[in-house]
């Protein structure tokens, strides 16, 4: 087997996102999951607007949409149901229309088997690797230059088992709340220890309705957690009759209902009054416990930690999985620079840096959300937790004050707070932002006139893509100095794309100080300039460098700003 550059322990969504990461990059990964089987179930479904951007960042978005499913209507029943009650439609998540900056503005349903299902088969088409099953890790030593990984492959019901030394560069694990790899690394894993958290849980699994008895387009719920509470949700599978459930509350006995398919059955049928909700197999079934925790490092050295391996939490608000694919593509992005010998070792801090401020901020909000949803003061405390605020579709998300990003137009003092769920969504744009999609964008000497492009069509995770907004005719010289001074920058083809984007009142097209571009375009109905906030007539062109993960890592104005920000990302 050839050696990897990266070992990958765990093989859910942020170790697949991860591997897909690294690959893009030209990265080899190997991936190995202790479990002799893939995860089934729904887990985490929720897909927020910020991860549809991530997935199409990736080129996986036409997989993802061939797939998904809109949120369902969630409609709450009393318990138990009356007669002739048709239950009330909760205002969960409001249905957003979508916007030239944000053409994913609401999210999308997919249970994780699903996406797992489906990261997988794009790895393996596109790059040939597969996920080693029955794999486990068991220890690791970090040296300067690489890891020594000792794996132990384990042949299932036949008692057998092999082991395994291997040397790689890096170790990441995204080997779920339980992490070997965070254990071995001693990292602290910092939570809520209270009783009466630990108290808290619910019965969660998925089940077979048996035709007729329930159908696929609503997401139900009967009853509140003071006494008891039944959710059942559809798994949206095609030609499948699957339905998600939770079942939780002060009077229900959990132990007791996950006993087996009978006690669920009658919990079930207790809770809504009906007994004509018929079940089939029941599909997988166990008791959830709150858990609140997380890190304060997400590596040392060469070894790192990302999803639930280095933060866990409650699921409402739909955070958690959504937060592990960003972990990955951060780290991701970052390991393949330095694999490459282009950055220094110490960009790797950045992931930290960047990622523990957004997951403590994450962690906050999605534990108020529980305890109003699942310990309300009041029934109007509890109709809040289940109301999803706008900054949970993650534009927000920022690393305005990374140490790896530079702005020219904005700073910070000392002392001044950043909010790294909401200020990136203040109605300004700024370094450490989510970069905005503007759409209309004509290629210049494209044959087809009626052809356009988008900037999310053109960011990559393999490099970064330097946007140089300014007119020949007004800044004809610093264009061709700053085209220069990219092109002498280390591996510049490999790793950056530079674009011009023209002002819709430009008339110099084809003027040749453009012509070392990777691509001009011509901002045809002026959403370029106006969602990054820059004005047609500028006497000096403002450089936006947007990063491998669709982050804005430089907001600059010539030459100089652009060798100071990949000063701090490159061996120059």
């Amino acid at each position: 087997m050839t050696t990897p550059n990266v070992l990958i322990v765990g093989a859910g969504p942020t170790g697949l996102i991860n591997a897909l990461t690294l690959l893009r990059n030209g990265i080899s990964v190997r991936i190995i999951e202790k479990q002799d089987s893939f995860q089934l179930g729904t887990r985490g479904c929720g897909m927020q607007p910020r991860t549809i951007e991530m997935y199409k960042l990736l080129g996986i978005l036409p997989d993802l949409l061939e797939v998904k499913t809109d949120p369902f209507p969630l409609v709450k029943f009393s318990s138990p149901q009356g007669d002739d009650e048709e239950g009330k439609v909760i205002p969960m998540v409001e249905r957003i229309e979508n916007t030239p900056s944000r053409p994913y503005n609401t999210g999308y349903m997919l249970m994780q088997e699903r996406q797992e299902h489906l990261l997988r088969t794009r790895i393996e088409k596109d790059y040939g690797v597969t996920v080693e099953l029955s794999t486990e890790l068991s220890s690791f030593e970090e040296h300067e230059d690489h890891v020594i990984a000792h794996i132990i492959k384990h042949v299932p019901n036949a008692g057998e088992k092999t082991e395994e030394t291997v040397k790689v560069d890096f170790l990441v694990g995204a080997d779920g709340g339980r992490s070997t790899v965070r254990k071995q690394l001693g990292l602290p894993f910092l939570g809520d220890d209270s009783e009466s958290l630990k108290e808290i849980g619910m019965v969660a699994g998925d089940i077979e309705a048996l035709e007729g008895t329930l159908d696929q387009k609503v997401w139900r719920m009967w009853g509140d957690t003071t006494s008891n509470m039944l959710s059942l949700r559809p798994c949206a599978i095609p030609d499948k009759t699957h339905l998600n459930f939770f079942i939780g509350g002060a009077d229900v006995n959990l132990e007791k209902v996950a006993s087996n398919k009978e006690e669920l059955v009658n919990a079930i049928n207790a809770i809504t009054g009906r007994d004509d909700i018929k079940i089939g197999k029941v599909l997988n079934l166990g008791i959830w416990r709150l858990n609140i925790r997380m890190t304060s490092s997400f590596g040392k050295g060469r070894v790192f930690i990302a999803g639930d391996a280095a933060h866990v939490h409650s699921p409402t608000g739909g955070q958690g999985m959504n937060s592990g694919v960003q972990d990955a593509i951060n780290l991701g992005w970052k390991l393949a620079l330095v694999s490459k010998n282009l950055s220094p070792p110490s960009i790797l801090t950045s992931y930290t840096a960047e990622r523990v401020p957004v997951i403590a901020t994450m962690l906050s909000k999605t534990t108020e959300l529980f305890h109003k949803t699942f310990q309300p003061a009041s029934p109007e405390k509890m109709a809040e937790g289940w109301r999803r605020g706008y900054e949970l579709r993650m534009f927000g998300v920022n690393y305005r004050k990374s140490g790896i990003t530079l702005d020219e137009k904005y700073s910070y003092g000392a002392d001044e707070a950043v909010d790294p769920y909401r200020s990136g969504d203040d109605g300004t744009v700024r370094a450490g932002d989510r970069a905005p999609d503007a759409p209309k964008l004509s290629p210049v000497g494209q044959t087809n006139a009626t052809t356009y492009t988008t900037f999310l069509d053109l960011y990559n995770p393999a490099y970064h893509t330097i946007l140089v907004f300014a007119d020949p005719g007004r800044n004809r010289e610093a264009i061709e100095i700053i085209l220069e001074t990219i092109q002498g920058l280390p591996s510049s083809k490999e790793i950056i794309k530079t674009i011009v984007v023209l002002p819709q009142t430009s008339s110099s097209a084809n003027d040749a100080s453009t012509s070392s571009a990777d691509m001009v375009l011509f901002d045809t109905e002026g959403y370029a300039y106006k969602h990054y906030d820059v004005t047609g007539d500028s006497q000096q062109p403002t450089v936006f460098i947007v990063r491998p993960d669709g982050f804005i890592g430089g907001l600059v104005f010539g030459v100089e700003g652009i060798k100071k920000y990949f000063g701090l990302i490159l061996k120059l």
